[in-house]
């Protein structure tokens, strides 16, 4: 295929840049480099697969080509780092980039349309990280996660783009996922490959929400700002305490605690798309809130259970909706479920996800038949500095069935903890 033929001519080309040459750098500058960690930038070029995502997609989709090109910059601790956090995490990668999706491959039309609809091209910010499992010499092995804001060109438009229902607003959530391999060629280039999964959905605060999953291999290549060394081993992991856990200022807490969070839930109607099938939908807030006893067993992880809370009013709007539509069902504002929780750490940032069943929860017709009693979340988390990690802010992404995203909530809370007392 065209398309990806391109990608390994753009590819290529980048690494022919002479490195061997970089071998006899000095490396005087290494020792002072090493202490203060080290920036790197990074181009990749991608080739996809789109996911079909369903019955309705497989109907309208009738190519799945697409494309990916990314400018990334990289951020690593030093090897000698003394932080708690990145000796845990195996001196993780840090990145902050820009990606261009190129979807003008995919080809999107209905039995009924007279004209073809599009995608065209997804322009995204996103910030990252890279967790090596496996470092042995020139080699890092390892799994990638990003995060960001994706806007789409052509998006959902009854008038004029009908068929693409697959992106329905112009600013979509951005995850990816992916595992590599990097191998280092001299002290500043290194190349790698990986598999990304990569997904845009608008977070069902607008309508249409089926999203867009793609899946391929990325090639990529990486200039250090300062000379590497080309012979590494994985940090040593600190061993922690069982029964203390160290935050900001050497200050100890015993691990259990309880946290506690209250929200604002947005999200926009399928009921109201299916009756009016118009890219005008209007977002409905609702209150939540969450309380969980955690027990953090090490540095970066704990766990626990959560009972989740929400008053969600616009269940009377679902039952006036569901009234048009001559259809009946059980309606409550009221929606209570328990979760069983784990979260991750690294410095001020955490990641919450969980599992749940509904204990109850009554929103119409359409959630009773397409809803799942189970659900879950993805939580990403800021504390704030010069707290010890109690108050934290961020977003929570709720879904259904894994994949199909039931509604946002931004989100503030405190984590209940003791300090240890010294011996």
């Amino acid at each position: 295929m065209k398309w990806f033929r391109f990608h390994l001519v753009v590819l290529g080309l980048w690494m022919a840049v002479p490195t061997l040459a970089d071998v006899t750098d000095s490396l005087s500058t290494f020792t002072d480099s090493v202490q203060k960690g080290s920036w790197a930038v990074e181009v990749a070029g991608n080739a996809s697969y789109m996911l079909h995502g369903g019955p309705y997609n497989k109907r309208i989709l009738h190519s799945y080509g697409t494309s990916y090109y990314d400018v990334r910059l990289k951020w690593q601790a030093a090897p000698d780092t003394r932080n708690a956090y990145d000796q845990a995490w195996n001196r993780p990668k840090l990145e902050a980039g820009v990606a261009c999706g190129d979807f003008s491959h995919v080809h999107i039309y209905g039995e009924k349309t007279p004209y073809e609809s599009k995608i065209g091209q997804m322009w995204t910010l996103y910030a990252g990280v890279q967790v090596d499992f496996l470092r042995k010499n020139r080699w890092d092995i390892g799994v990638s996660v990003q995060n960001g804001a994706g806007v789409c060109l052509h998006p959902y438009d009854e008038n004029k783009n009908v068929d693409q229902e697959v992106i329905g607003s112009a600013l979509s959530i951005y995850v990816a996922m992916g595992i590599y391999g990097s191998y280092r060629l001299s002290p500043r280039w290194s190349v790698s490959a990986s598999l990304d999964f990569r997904h845009y959905s608008n977070g069902t605060l607008d309508r249409p929400n089926l999203g867009a999953n793609t899946i391929g291999p990325t090639l990529a290549v990486s200039r250090s700002f300062t000379p590497q060394p080309l012979r590494q081993e994985n940090v040593h992991t600190t061993d922690y305490e069982c029964n203390t856990i160290t935050e900001g200022g050497g200050k100890k807490y015993q691990p259990f605690y309880v946290e506690t969070l209250v929200g604002l839930g947005m999200k926009a109607l399928i009921d109201d798309f299916n009756v009016y099938h118009s890219k005008h939908n209007p977002v409905y807030g609702f209150f939540t809130t969450m309380v969980a006893p955690m027990w953090r067993y090490h540095q970066i992880h704990a766990s626990g259970v959560g009972i989740d809370y929400s008053y969600a009013d616009y269940v009377y709007n679902i039952r006036r909706l569901d009234q048009i539509q001559k259809v009946d069902s059980k309606y409550s504002p009221h929606i209570l479920g328990m979760s069983l929780r784990h979260e991750v750490f690294y410095r001020n940032m955490s990641v919450n996800v969980g599992v749940g069943a509904y204990l109850t929860k009554k929103t119409g017709h359409t959630a009773e038949t397409e809803d799942s009693p189970i659900y879950q979340h993805v939580s990403l988390r800021y504390s704030l500095p010069c707290t010890d990690n109690r108050p934290f802010m961020g977003y929570n992404v709720k879904a259904h069935h894994f994949s199909k995203v039931d509604c946002v909530q931004l989100t503030v809370g405190w984590r209940w903890q003791k300090r240890k007392h010294k011996s």
